[in-house]
C-alpha cells in the first residue's frame, strides 16, 4: 500500500521556504530563556548538546530522506524499516505530542505579544479572556491560511523566520552595546563555564536543551509539497543546522551577560532582556521593538509546525489506518483541510482545558508530560531506521558508518526518555508521578493502537 507522495499536493516549497520551515521549526526563543537558567555551564552543555545529538540528528534526517523522500517524513522511514504498525505508532505519538504541546505555544505568543505595549498590557497576562480571544484567533487564521493553501501559508513561517533573525541580531547589536557601557550583569569566570554534576537538576535540564535541537524532521514531512525535495531539502538542512548553531549559542550567551543570575523569567526571557536593556540605556522603545519581532518569530515557529504536524494523520489516513476522510485534498486549494480542520479542533479543545479551572488544568499538565514521552519515540525509531535501511542497501555507503551516527543519537534519546520520566525534587508523591505519566502515556499509545487494529481489520476484510 503506497500512501507517498501524493500526487494532489501542490508543490509550492522551494529552498529558501525550507530553509526558513527549518530555522522557525527549531529555534525556540523561550529555549534560550530555559538555558540561561543555568548560568554560563548552559553554554558548555549547548556544546555537548551538538555534538552527541544535532550533528548525529542531522545526519541521519538527511540520509533517511534520500533514501525515502516521500511525504510523511519519520512516519514513512519507520513504516518501510520495521512494518505499517510500527509506522502508525511513530506517526501516532509523533502527532500527539505536538497536540498537547500547541496550547503552550499560543499561550506564549499571547505573553509575549504584551510586550509590546508594556505598562498596562503585562496586567492581561492572567487573563483568560485576553488569552482565548489572542490564541483561538491566532490558531484559526493559521489553520484557515492552510486550508486556502500552503502558498500562502508559508509565508507565515518565512516572516517569522526573518523576525527570528532580526530579533537575534537586534539582541546581539543591543547587548554587545550594553557590555561596552556597563560591563557584565554577572561575573564571569572559567569555572563557571563547568557543569555542576551533583546538582539534581542538571540532566534533566540537558535532555531539554539536547531536544531543543529536535525540529529538522519536520521539512522532510512537507516533502512532497517541496518543489524539489532530493536537492533542497537536504540543501535546507545543512544551512540550518549551522544558522541554528549560531543563534542558539549567541543568544544565550547575550541573555547570559545582560540579566543578572536567578532574574530570567523562563517563559519569557528574550522580552525580559529587551526590556531590561532598553531602561537601562533609557529608550523604552528597544522592549517594545524587540517584542514585535519577537511575537512574529513566535508565530512563524507555530505557524510551521501547525503545518507539518497536521501531514501525519493526513498520511495516515491515505493509508486508511485512521479515517479515509483525514486523507483527503481540497479539490480547488490542494491542502489537507480535512486533518487541518481536525487538528485545530482538537487544539481548541486541549487549549480551553487548559485555561480553565485548577483540576482541569493539572489534569492537563500531566497530559503535557506524558507529551514528552511521546515525542521521544519517533526519535528511537529514526535512529533504528538509518541503521536497517543501511544494511538493506549497503551498495549506498558502508554498514559500519552507521553506527558513528545512531548509536550515540540514540543513546541520547533513551537517556531523555528515562530521565523525563523521573520527578522533580517539587513533586511529593513521586511514585504517583511516575505511574501517571508512564501510564498516561501507554494508554495514549493503546488508544492509538486500538483505533489501528480496528480500521486494518476493515480494510483487510
Amino acid at each position: 500500500m503506497e500512501a507517498n507522495p501524493n500526487p494532489s499536493l501542490h508543490r509550492t516549497l522551494g529552498l529558501r521556504d525550507l530553509l526558513f520551515l527549518n530555522i522557525t521549526a527549531v529555534v525556540g526563543l523561550g529555549s534560550l530563556a530555559n538555558a540561561a537558567q543555568f548560568g554560563l555551564s548552559s553554554l558548555t552543555l549547548w556544546a555537548f548538546a551538538l555534538l552527541v545529538f544535532m550533528i548525529p540528528f542531522g545526519f541521519t534526517v538527511v540520509e533517511l530522506h534520500r533514501r525515502l523522500p516521500g511525504e510523511g517524513g519519520l512516519y514513512l522511514w519507520a513504516k518501510e524499516a520495521f512494518g505499517e504498525t510500527h509506522g502508525f505508532v511513530v506517526g501516532w505519538s509523533y502527532w500527539l505530542c505536538n497536540i498537547v504541546w500547541f496550547p503552550t505555544s499560543m499561550l506564549t505568543v499571547s505573553a509575549v505579544f504584551l510586550y509590546v505595549g508594556g505598562g498596562d498590557w503585562l496586567g492581561l497576562a492572567e487573563n483568560p479572556w485576553y488569552n482565548g480571544a489572542f490564541s483561538l484567533g491566532l490558531l484559526w487564521l493559521i489553520v484557515g491560511l492552510n486550508i486556502v493553501g500552503l502558498e500562502r501559508a508559508k509565508w507565515i513561517q518565512n516572516i517569522g523566520g526573518v523576525a527570528l533573525w532580526v530579533t537575534i541580531l537586534l539582541l546581539l547589536g543591543l547587548g554587545v552595546f550594553y557590555l561596552l557601557q556597563y560591563g557584565s550583569a554577572r561575573e564571569i569566570s572559567l569555572e563557571k563555564f563547568i557543569p555542576d554534576l551533583s546538582d539534581y537538576e542538571v540532566l534533566p535540564f540537558f535532555a531539554t536543551i539536547t531536544f531543543a535541537f529536535a525540529g529538522l524532521e519536520l521539512a522532510p514531512i512537507l516533502a512532497g509539497e517541496a518543489r524539489d525535495p532530493k536537492r533542497d531539502i537536504p540543501r535546507a538542512l545543512f544551512l540550518a543546522g549551522f544558522i541554528i548553531t549560531f543563534l542558539y549559542f549567541s543568544g544565550t550567551a547575550i541573555l547570559l551577560l545582560t540579566i543578572p543570575e536567578n532574574e530570567v523569567s523562563i517563559m519569557h526571557g528574550v522580552a525580559q532582556a529587551f526590556s531590561a536593556i532598553g531602561s537601562k540605556l533609557g529608550t523604552p522603545a528597544v522592549g517594545a521593538i524587540g517584542a514585535g519581532f519577537m511575537t512574529l518569530a513566535l508565530v512563524g515557529s507555530f505557524g510551521a509546525w501547525m503545518t507539518g504536524t497536521a501531514r501525519i494523520p493526513f498520511v495516515i489516513g491515505i493509508d486508511r489506518y485512521l479515517p479515509e476522510a483525514l486523507g483527503k485534498v481540497h479539490p480547488r486549494w490542494g491542502s489537507p483541510y480535512v486533518s487541518l480542520l481536525l487538528q485545530g479542533g482538537v487544539v481548541t479543545v486541549l487549549f480551553l482545558a487548559s485555561i480553565l479551572g485548577s483540576t482541569v488544568k493539572e489534569a492537563y499538565l500531566i497530559l503535557l508530560d506524558m507529551s514528552i514521552i511521546l515525542y521521544f519515540i519517533p526519535f528511537l525509531y529514526m535512529f533504528a531506521s538509518l541503521v536497517v535501511h543501511r544494511y538493506r542497501n549497503a551498495q549506498k555507503g558502508g554498514k559500519w558508518s552507521v553506527w558513528l551516527v545512531a548509536v550515540p543519537g540514540f543513546a541520547v534519546t533513551l537517556c531523555s526518555v528515562l530521565l523525563s520520566v523521573l520527578p522533580s525534587k517539587d513533586v511529593e508523591n513521586k511514585e504517583l508521578f511516575v505511574a501517571k505519566v508512564l501510564g498516561g502515556a501507554v494508554l495514549l499509545i493503546a488508544v492509538g493502537l486500538g483505533v489501528y487494529f480496528l480500521k486494518r481489520g476493515r480494510t483487510t476484510d
